[in-house]
């Protein structure tokens, strides 16, 4: 993303982030982007988001003064109208094409602001910060209790009081230094993206980040943890080795901070990496990743493996309470699991188009034959269950965690086409299917750009497979969408 950077002293530039990041907002649904750029994609460890790096250091004394004191700060905005119309049965007739179940619309707006600050050559601190709209939430908090007592425990009262107070919506994204030791030895602290896969939809190899890829938005930069990051690069050569202490966001302990490694070597016009995770109290984990040109395209493939695993499985759903049995990370801490993608990006900037296209083994995906036991005891539950509210909505709540995520085998298409009209109109269309349950997800795209600034965008979105497939129940059956988005965007 291209950003305009603007300077101003150091407490300026502290002034204007926390001034305005509390006037403007943070869009949860804009329109999908396929473009991309094969230094993104293939990229190693960086931040998606932060500005350019600006000239060499310079030798004039007066130039390099003025370069240590000054600050640049930025960032993007971006604002949407969507009025949406949605049909729940469109595939088999039952609903009327003139007359949609669901009419909804919907307005969001975001912003992203940073700032970048050298006060010396081998010193730099950068922030991100993202508000969105509302731009406050109310927080309930207890403010005192009294003890009734009665003539038994029964009868006995507690008395609470509480207070609700307004709570700005800013959220600090990245926060962090960097320094060197002689330019030889390079360090990073604090909050900061990691980027460790090479994949595009799916990134079995990104084991640290905090949230992982939106298929439908892959674009879009992920949160990372607070983490010590040191860097070595061998001199002469493109090869870097990393080495990572990163930290629990919720509870530090030294039980709870992870240690991690990768190495990177270019190898002719290949790029490989191999990595290491360890954390006393989840899987360890190895990985790999390599890229690099093929003919006309650029390949791309990573894998995973694992002793053990984070994940949550459910292994019995039964009628009688608790319903629902899930396994311990101790139960199945001595067992491996492999995960691995691959894929292909075709970029023709003379055609202005650019495709791609990936494929995704989930290692810690059910069987077919586990997952249909499980979801077939999960309805029998269901309706045995239908008379408490409590019961089937923590039932149905653990089907849903059960059918998520719960495939082997995925896959994914994107196709991009700009100034299909002149200048001003492009399409796309994004494909997504669970090819373990012939499930899936086709989004076309078709968008106007009249003004700088201002798009107008026609997006249909069908959502097609079983009834229990991963994307229709998560969708709430076969569902086929119409919106029509008005998006004002930029970058400043």
């Amino acid at each position: 993303m291209h950003k305009i950077a603007k300077t101003a002293t150091l407490g300026t530039a502290f002034f204007l982030v926390f001034g305005v990041s509390g006037v403007l907002a943070q869009n949860q649904g804009s329109g999908l982007d396929i473009n991309t750029d094969v230094d993104s994609l293939f990229g190693g460890d960086e931040i998606i988001e932060s500005p350019t790096q600006g000239p060499a250091p310079s030798t004039d004394p007066l130039a390099s003064s003025l370069k240590t004191v000054m600050t640049r700060i930025g960032g993007s905005f971006s604002g949407s109208l969507t009025p949406m119309l949605a049909w729940n049965k469109l595939w088999d007739g039952s609903s009327d094409i003139l007359n949609p179940e669901t009419r909804s619309l919907s307005s969001s707006l975001k912003s992203t602001i940073f700032f970048d600050a050298r006060p010396k050559d081998d010193f730099r601190v950068y922030g991100s910060f993202k508000t969105s709209w509302p731009f406050s939430t109310d927080k309930t908090f207890l403010t005192g209790a009294a003890f009734i007592p009665g003539s038994t425990p029964a009868a006995s009262t507690l008395l609470t009081t509480s207070s609700s107070i307004s709570v700005p919506n800013i959220k600090v994204f990245e926060l962090f230094a960097d320094f060197n030791y002689k330019d030889r030895i390079f360090f990073r602290f604090g909050k900061s993206t990691v980027k460790w896969g090479v994949g595009y939809f799916w990134s079995p190899a990104d084991v640290i980040n905090l949230e992982t890829i939106n298929v439908l938005d892959a674009e879009a930069q992920r949160e990372g943890p607070v983490n010590f990051r040191v860097h070595i690069p061998i001199l002469g050569t493109q090869n870097n080795f990393y080495f990572y202490t990163i930290l629990d966001n919720n509870n530090v302990e030294f039980e709870t901070t992870a240690l991690a490694a990768r190495a990177e070597f270019l190898l002719g016009s290949y790029e490989l990496g191999l990595g290491a995770y360890y954390r006393y109290d989840t899987a360890e984990r190895v990985m790999a990743t390599v890229s690099g040109p093929l003919g006309d395209l650029d390949i791309f493939s990573e894998a995973m493996a694992s002793r053990g695993s984070s994940k949550t499985f459910v292994t019995s759903i039964v009628t009688s309470s608790p319903f629902v049995t899930n396994s311990t990370a101790s139960q199945h801490r001595d067992s491996f699991y492999f995960s691995a993608s691959a894929g292909a990006l075709y970029s023709s900037p003379k055609d202005n188009i650019t495709a791609i296209a990936q494929y995704y083994y989930n290692g810690e995906g059910y069987s077919d034959s586990s997952r249909t036991t499980l979801v077939a005891d999960a309805n029998a539950v269901l309706v045995a269950v239908a008379s408490s509210p409590t019961n089937y909505a923590k039932v149905s709540q653990a089907l849903a965690g059960l059918i998520y995520g719960s495939g082997q085998h995925y896959a994914a298409l994107s196709f991009s086409k700009s100034k299909l009209i002149g200048d001003d109109v492009s399409a796309s269309v994004i494909a997504v299917a669970n090819l373990s349950d012939g499930s899936g997800i086709v989004k076309p795209n078709i968008s106007w750009a009249p003004l700088d600034y201002l798009t107008l965008s026609l997006s249909p979105l069908f959502v097609f497979g079983p009834t229990d497939g991963e994307y229709t129940f998560l969708a709430g059956g076969d569902k086929a969408t119409l919106s029509l988005g008005l998006v004002v965007s930029g970058s400043f």
